[in-house]
């Protein structure tokens, strides 16, 4: 049934005509009969003989002027406007503009196609602007007052629409829309891509979007637009319906004799074309295999079962099918449709409001126009349903404060599709107070990730869930704020399962807390894990299990939560790096390389990688030219990292770049480094370095220069502290003493015999050394781990380690030492034979 407004502006555009026929034949006595075009009088002729009325056949121009249009009746009032009076062709001269402007909305109006809201702003704009001079269209005035003085009377007048299935040259049964009192509010980019995708080569197409928002509107909208265009080559548009209720201001009804099965639904379809409705899915089949025809099946989400998904997956001959539903079908196009925006919701509510004249509502400003439709989330047909309540006597902000009822109307089909998984995926969520990622989702139930994964992907099909990623490293997921208080109502959990939930999510912050403050320590060791959020937080101490049992060989385990977290933290890199070191481990270094490229493609900017990829190049594949390529972008991005600088040496120096690790090394040692252990890490380095050179220059051959290189040993050897030198470091100067006197029994060098002094001074000391049963003159540094207000322990740098009492020393020394300054100390045996830390002097 149309709306009370249509039939308004059925009636405007019709008392707008007959006030021209008045004008027209006022200038009777001055004019001839024949004024009429001979087109015009043809096409006036053809409609009379047409018309089914008896009084409808015309004897002259006059009397065919009543089978015309508005744009022709407009067109020939320009001819014969210098017949009319003075203030008569005044008035029509301004006027005329107007009249032709509003011509398409007269023939959307009197042909029953739908309208926008513009439309039927330019219809009661120009009716209203008109009876400001009333004496000139008094038909129109009078009808312009009974509907100001009670709007709905209207409708009680018969009015007859006039579309013929020859004007538009395609059957079809489109309904008429029930957004008539409005308009419909233009979606432009929307209607576009529905088009363009039902006349391309794919045989369905589904309008996918939740309840309410105005699916079936851009639809009908859509269709109409192809039907009045003729831009397309269907036979026929067929037009089905499955909703099965509405919304009502109380209540939910549900529509009598409404289409519940699939069945059903094919046998409407067939009932359009014949009575015998038996077997109906192959009839249908049969009228799209024989025809070309665009089935539209409106709230398919009602009757769809595994009937309807065959039906679709194989559409015969040339036809399509468009469908609207609020859950995916599977394997077709879609138009994703979403709320209004803020302004088109605007726009909307206030066509409302000016269609129904709700006085209450009239006088709002923008800001509580977009807060009432915000909180019904710019719906169309929830802003329909507020307008309504208001009219109802429901004050305005109880209806948007508790739309139960129009939660339960938008949501309730698609929950009753939901799967188990689903529906616990949910039941999770919704005790949940902010996003979370599939990680926290896991740890904070204990569930199968993959069934969490698998609820997770269908409820955001389902457009249930929307991915909050504001961080930019982790996806999070979250129920989108209009289905979340129907949802807590419905999928409850226990209060105990509830209370076991939120102690675990209680304890996240914890554990992130405790892992940022770990990040900062020792960057480039394996063992420490980048973290940016709670879920990676999680995943981190996960990881270092994985690789405390790949040190152990026990790989299994070690990949079964590899693999757990590829699920949960799929786009965390540190999981693809902690695969990459267990791949390693198992001498898969394919799969390890793999590892390691994912990783650097999801933190492209992490040195780290690119540092431990290098490693693993140097180690695994001795492919020292890729590796010095990874440690050169780590440096890019870490240009102040000693740990990356020592590597990238080390590669140079397997590379026999012998003078790149120098420069490297030299830089390096000539800054103060922070640690005992650094130092001596570098000094044992610079050693190999020049025992490599040396031995390399000398197996060249009687040209190579030995000078260069054995003065820069010998400036390097006497300014190296002996105390920092641990037992691998000596094995390093004996095996640089043995390539040193290789070289000289071949080629005399200058500082040779220097060399081999100082290497003896030192190696003797050495060995010396570590003959005594007390130790004086060591150099070492505060462990960090481990420190206790009364204790702690000092770090040689062979690493090893030596109790401190706090007792022995100053407040001064303890305070030094605690801000990581390095220290001189002597080590006793206590009474239990105990090493301990005597004679502690700051240097």
């Amino acid at each position: 049934m149309a709306s009370y407004q249509r039939v308004a502006l059925f009636i405007f555009f019709d008392s707008i005509e007959k006030d021209l026929v008045t004008h027209i034949r006022s200038a009777s006595g001055r004019i001839t009969t024949g004024f009429l075009s001979t087109q015009e009088r043809e096409k006036a002729t053809q409609r009379a003989e047409k018309s089914d009325e008896p009084y409808t056949t015309a004897k002259d121009d006059f009397e065919l002027l009543y089978q015309l249009d508005l744009g022709d009746k407009v067109a020939i009032a320009q001819r014969l406007k210098q017949h009319f009076s003075d203030a008569l062709r005044k008035h029509f001269s301004a006027k005329a503009a107007s009249l032709m402007a509003a011509v398409p909305v007269r023939n959307s109006v009197m042909h029953g196609r739908p309208l926008t809201v513009e439309e039927h702003a330019t219809a009661f704009a120009l009716a209203n602007d008109l009876v400001k001079s009333n004496g000139f269209w008094p038909v129109l005035h009078k009808a312009l007052v009974d509907y100001n003085t009670d709007p709905e009377a209207i409708t009680r007048r018969a009015v007859t629409f006039l579309e013929q299935p020859t004007e538009s040259g395609i059957f079809h049964n489109l309904p008429l829309p029930d957004y008539d009192d409005t308009g419909f509010v233009p979606r432009p980019q929307l209607e576009q891509e529905l088009k363009k995708k039902i006349l391309s080569r794919h045989p369905v197409v589904t309008v996918l979007g939740d309840g309410g928002n105005g699916k079936t509107a851009l639809t009908v909208q859509a269709l109409y637009s192809l039907v009045n265009s003729g831009d397309h080559d269907f036979d026929a548009i067929v037009w089905v319906s499955a909703k099965t209720s509405k919304l009502t201001v109380g209540e939910i009804q549900r529509i009598e004799h409404a289409i519940t099965t699939s069945m059903g639904l094919f046998e409407e379809v067939v009932g359009i074309f014949e009575d015998d409705k038996s077997n109906p899915m192959s009839r249908v089949r049969q009228l799209l295999e024989n025809n070309k025809i665009l089935l539209a099946i409106d709230n398919l989400e009602t009757v769809l079962d595994d009937t309807i998904r065959d039906f679709v997956s194989d559409i015969p001959g040339q036809s399509k099918v468009v469908l609207t539903s609020r859950i995916p079908v599977g394997g077709d196009l879609t138009v994703d449709v979403k709320p209004l925006t803020d302004n088109e919701g605007e726009i909307y509510l206030r066509a409302l409001i000016k269609s129904y004249s709700i006085k209450t509502l009239s006088s709002l400003k923008p800001d509580e126009l977009r807060h009432f439709a915000s909180r019904l989330e710019r719906r169309p047909l929830l802003l329909k349903w507020f307008c309504m309540g208001v009219i109802a006597g429901l004050p305005a902000s109880k209806i948007v404060s508790n739309p139960e009822m129009a939660l339960r109307f938008c949501l309730e089909n698609v929950f009753d599709a939901l799967s188990i998984d689903a529906r616990m995926t949910l039941s999770l969520m919704s005790i949940l107070p902010r996003a979370v990622s599939l990680g926290v989702l896991h740890h904070v139930s204990s569930v199968d990730v993959r069934k969490l994964e698998a609820g997770v992907a269908e409820l955001l099909k389902f457009s249930i869930l929307e991915i909050e990623n504001q961080s930019g490293y982790e996806l999070n997921y979250r129920i989108k704020p209009f289905a979340r208080a129907y949802i807590a109502r419905i999928l409850r959990l226990t209060p105990e399962a509830q209370e076991a939930v939120i102690r675990k999510f209680r304890g996240l912050s914890f554990a992130y807390q405790a892992e940022r403050g770990a990040e900062g320590q020792e960057k480039y060791n394996f063992r420490n894990f980048t973290v940016r959020s709670m879920s990676q937080a999680l995943a981190a101490g996960k990881l270092r299990e994985a690789v405390k049992l790949a040190y152990n060989d026990e790989f299994l385990p070690a990949n079964m939560i590899i693999e757990t977290l590829k699920v949960s933290n799929h786009d965390y890199f540190e999981v693809f790096r902690a695969d990459a070191f267990i791949r390693f481990r198992q001498h898969d270094f394919a799969g390890a390389t793999d590892s390691y490229r994912s990783a650097i493609e999801l933190s492209p900017e992490t040195p780290q990688l690119y540092f431990f990829f290098g490693g693993f190049l140097l180690r695994g594949y001795g492919d020292c030219p890729a590796a010095i390529g990874q440690l050169e972008e780590a440096l890019k991005r870490d240009p102040d990292s000693v740990d990356i600088k020592r590597e990238l040496a080390r590669a140079k120096m397997y590379d026999f770049d012998f003078e790149g690790a120098m420069d490297i090394l030299s830089s390096e040692t000539a800054a103060p480094l922070s640690n005992m252990r650094t130092k001596l890490i570098f000094a044992d380095l610079q050693t190999q370095n020049f025992q490599r050179m040396i031995a390399h220059k000398a197996a060249v051959g009687i040209d190579a220069d030995l000078e260069a290189p054995f003065a820069a040993f010998a400036d390097f050897l006497s300014s190296l502290d002996p105390r920092i030198i641990d037992a691998k470091m000596t094995g390093h100067l004996r095996k640089a003493r043995s390539s040193v006197v290789q070289a000289l029994q071949t080629k005399n060098v200058r500082t040779g015999n220097e060399i081999v002094a100082l290497l003896d001074k030192l190696i003797g000391e050495l060995e010396a050394t570590d003959h005594r049963t007390s130790i004086s003159g060591l150099i070492g540094s505060l462990k960090e781990k481990g420190r206790k207000p009364n204790f702690g322990f000092l770090v040689d740098p062979s690493n090893r380690e030596y109790f401190l009492a706090r007792a022995i020393v100053s407040d001064l020394i303890w305070a030094g030492l605690q801000s990581g300054k390095m220290a001189t100390f002597d080590v006793d045996l206590d009474n239990q034979g105990r090493q301990r830390a005597t004679n502690v002097h700051l240097i």
